[in-house]
């Protein structure tokens, strides 16, 4: 229950932290794309801005060869008509002197393109001072020249107009051609971007060839100052680089989360193992608690038994005694695990003679082997001897006798075995019982690790022995294996020679 409640309490946590992350990371997104906007606007500003410098430049040029022009025209009709043939800035001019008409001259006969220019101009005939109506004036000054716009027919008519003297002299500019000399000298690359130029919603010119959505807004336009005010040049950005940034976050905010996963996921797991853990100690401490209790029982119990037949003539006393020694040597081997497995006393180290050493352990388990009907055989090969701790060697080969004893009795053989060579000294325990898996060798020295499988039924234990045994192996800077056989298992204790 309290698994399933932390389980629950650990996936809501994740989900808020996961939250969190892809709130701020919604927060991030945001902010980026409007900065992305307000650096996408900025920069269509500053485009827009160079364009319209530029075809006021190319105006003012304009303006400036026609004022020039005016300092070496002679005013006389022939010089008038030849510089309207040979100009083709200029498509027509007309002069005024005190206001009225001088040129074209009206009392004179007048081709077609004359006449209708004089009736355009018919207004500014009748009152010169429409000239001005535009133009930036002050109270104490009035200007000596500027543009005029005027329609005919709903194309635009620019005049470019200039007072001397008493004479008030117009250009009417080529439309066509100032157009033509803006669009040619247009040298502005702005791809993928694309920048409309238009008059009155006519389109005069656009930098990119193919079609664009007439719907949609441009992210910046900006109409031209006087005289060209009925222009106007829109900006269309791309979209493009908004998505890159889009993916760009939201793979990063993919792979955090999933890192984020990752970590949770490791976190629970180590927890469950610490969970699992502690219950394993838990279950050490029954186990141990009962492994304690039986061998007590039968001592008690064979006691009093001995105590009652002591007066009988045929006595089982020998007998008797030595189940009572058994058990209780089998207590003390417990109970020094349990010692073992929480602290690690210093090495004793001591001359070891390792034949009357395995002679003694073979002596002391042949009794409770027999009581099971197991055949215990002892094989040394020559004279062994090393300087190690007789203690700890000693406990190591009980804990594995003990194993074959309780795990592989129905082999009915174990043998205890030892040899050498020129560095180490090899003791071994094989058993011929059913053995185990490659995947479950892997495993048995883990702490409170237990087989689950049919050999394990009906036996306890606590899971620390062969734990217990490698530490010490280790301690004495040996090792210690588990290999499978042709049948039952066969381990392996490697301790130096000196």
């Amino acid at each position: 229950m309290k698994s399933k409640k932390f389980l629950y309490l650990f996936m809501v946590v994740t989900v808020l932290i996961v939250g969190l992350i892809g709130y701020f990371g919604y927060r991030t997104l945001s902010q980026e794309s409007t900065l992305n906007e307000y650096q996408t606007q900025q920069l269509a500003k500053t485009r827009v801005a160079q364009t319209q410098d530029f075809i006021l430049q190319q105006l003012g040029q304009k303006q400036i060869r026609l004022s020039a022009i005016l300092a070496y025209l002679k005013l006389d009709p022939l010089s008038l008509n030849t510089l309207i043939a040979q100009d083709s800035d200029i498509e027509a001019l007309f002069v005024l002197e005190h206001n009225k008409l001088v040129f074209p001259d009206a009392y004179n006969p007048l081709n077609q393109k004359e006449s209708r220019f004089i009736e355009l101009i018919t207004p500014i005939i009748q009152d010169p001072a429409i000239l001005i109506a535009k133009q930036h004036q002050s109270d104490d000054k009035r200007p000596d020249s500027g543009w005029y716009v005027m329609q005919d027919q709903q194309q635009p008519v620019l005049i470019y107009w200039h007072r001397l003297n008493e004479r008030t002299i117009g250009f009417k500019l080529s439309y066509v051609k100032l157009l033509s000399d803006i669009v040619s000298s247009i040298d502005f690359n702005y791809e993928p971007d694309s920048l409309i130029i238009s008059d009155n919603g006519q389109v005069l010119y656009q930098s990119l060839t193919r079609t664009y959505d007439k719907t949609k807004q441009p992210t910046y336009n900006q109409a031209l100052p006087f005289p060209l005010h009925a222009w106007k040049i829109d900006y269309y950005a791309s979209n493009n680089s908004n998505y890159s940034l889009y993916y760009f976050t939201i793979g990063l905010l993919f792979i955090v989360i999933l890192a984020v996963g990752i970590i949770a996921l490791s976190l629970y797991r180590e927890f469950n193992r610490a969970t699992r853990l502690a219950s394993q100690q838990v279950s050490f401490v029954g186990q141990v608690s009962h492994e304690l209790k039986t061998p007590l029982t039968n001592i008690t119990l064979y006691a009093e038994m001995l105590k009652e037949m002591e007066q009988e003539e045929d006595s089982q006393n020998t007998h008797y005694l030595e189940v009572i020694i058994s058990e209780s040597r089998r207590l003390s081997r417990l109970i020094q695990n349990v010692l073992t497995f929480t602290k690690s006393p210093k090495i004793n180290l001591q001359p070891v003679d390792i034949n009357q050493l395995l002679a003694q352990i073979h002596t002391i388990f042949t009794p409770v082997f027999e009581a099971k009907g197991i055949h215990l055989a002892l094989t040394v090969e020559g004279h062994l001897t090393t300087h190690s701790d007789i203690d700890r060697i000693t406990q190591i080969i009980s804990n594995l006798l003990s194993n074959a004893e309780k795990y592989a009795a129905e082999g009915k053989k174990v043998r205890l075995s030892a040899s050498q060579d020129d560095k180490s000294i090899y003791i071994r325990v094989r058993d011929y019982g059913k053995g185990l898996s490659d995947k479950e060798l892997k495993h048995i020295f883990q702490p409170f690790y237990r087989v689950k499988s049919e050999i394990t039924e009906g036996v306890t234990g606590t899971g620390i022995g062969l734990t217990i045994a490698l530490q010490l192996a280790q301690s004495l800077s040996g090792t210690l294996m588990a290999e499978n056989r042709d049948s039952g298992l066969e381990f392996t204790l490697c301790i130096p020679r000196t």
